[in-house]
């Protein structure tokens, strides 16, 4: 368990958070910002995502991902390393998503700060980065507050559901 703040932390993922999971991907907001996470969001997706993260920790030795927990200990996002330059780089771009309920608290900022450090000292990491859709002023202002500085902007990077969207990324040197 990792202390976010006294009423947020971070832990591994269960089958447990299945329904949890479920729940907060029935807002579309994540669905729209994200590129990875399909829509509608069916229990059968959250028992198979949460099995191949389980999986990657026994077959690797640790996490990559990491459920955002509040007070109670009840899921309410996600943290996580894409590993898009191999599991034992010095660097990897980082994904992340907050229940709509938890938004504009100033949560995800501290998650972001918090998961740095972690990836600095216990994955020895020396940078992180995030890609973001260039409509997104919300997580792009979450990555600023976080330390992170806009790296680039690339014109039609992604394609979703045939449209080409521009993206923002970001980096930042741990």
């Amino acid at each position: 368990m990792i202390f976010v703040s006294n009423n947020i932390w971070l832990s591994e993922v269960s089958l447990n958070d299945a329904d949890e999971l479920v729940y907060c991907m029935g807002n579309k907001d994540i669905y729209d910002n994200t590129m990875r996470i399909p829509f509608p969001y069916s229990r059968a997706n959250a028992i198979s995502w949460l099995e191949n993260s389980i999986l990657f920790e026994k077959e690797n030795g640790f996490n990559h991902n990491f459920a955002i927990r509040n007070q109670t200990g009840k899921l309410i996002g996600l943290i996580g390393f894409h590993f898009n330059y191999g599991v034992k780089a010095d660097k990897s771009e980082i994904g992340y998503w907050l229940s709509k309920d938890y938004r504009n608290q100033g949560i995800m900022t501290s998650v972001i700060k918090i998961f740095c450090q972690l990836a600095k000292e216990q994955y020895k990491m020396k940078a992180l980065e995030a890609g973001v859709f260039a409509f997104n002023a919300a997580s792009q202002q979450v990555l600023f507050k976080a330390g992170f500085t806009q790296k680039e902007r690339r014109p039609e990077w992604f394609k979703k559901e045939g449209q080409k969207i521009d993206a923002v990324i970001f980096a930042k040197v741990l």
